[in-house]
């Protein structure tokens, strides 16, 4: 007969800490993350000789989005709706244009911003020569 002490059984380590990290990093990153909606318009940005990036310490910029047929969108509104939204808004405006918009149509419309009294107006490019 045998009056020993039972032997001990390892001791399982203990999961439930490693869980509660986890999600707690899960929640953290969600609560981190700035996700972007999709752009309105599949557009391909004109080139441009100069690599400059816009000022970081200014306003964020309120994005005007502008197809190669000049059809136009700020948030969810388009057209005219879309530049009097732009105009209510104060800072820059950033206008994100197909490469295959007339020349002459942007102009238009970067005058038709300034008549609005938008005076900060940028239009995104992509360094010549870039992928």
């Amino acid at each position: 007969m045998d009056f020993l002490p039972p032997r001990p059984r390892p001791r399982r380590e203990a999961i439930l800490p490693m869980i509660n990290v986890v999600f707690l990093l899960l929640i953290f990153f969600l609560m981190t993350a700035q996700i972007a909606p999709p752009p309105p318009f599949d557009i391909s940005p004109p080139e441009a000789a100069s690599d400059a990036t816009p000022d970081a310490a200014g306003a964020a910029p309120r994005t005007l989005w502008l197809d190669a047929t000049g059809g136009l969108m700020h948030d969810d509104l388009t057209g005219d709706a879309a530049l009097a939204m732009l105009a209510a808004g104060d800072g820059p405006v950033l206008i994100r244009a197909d490469a295959a918009l007339p020349a002459a149509d942007l102009a238009r419309l970067m005058r038709r911003l300034t008549a609005l009294g938008i005076g900060d107006l940028r239009l995104a490019t992509l360094q010549r020569g870039a992928p």
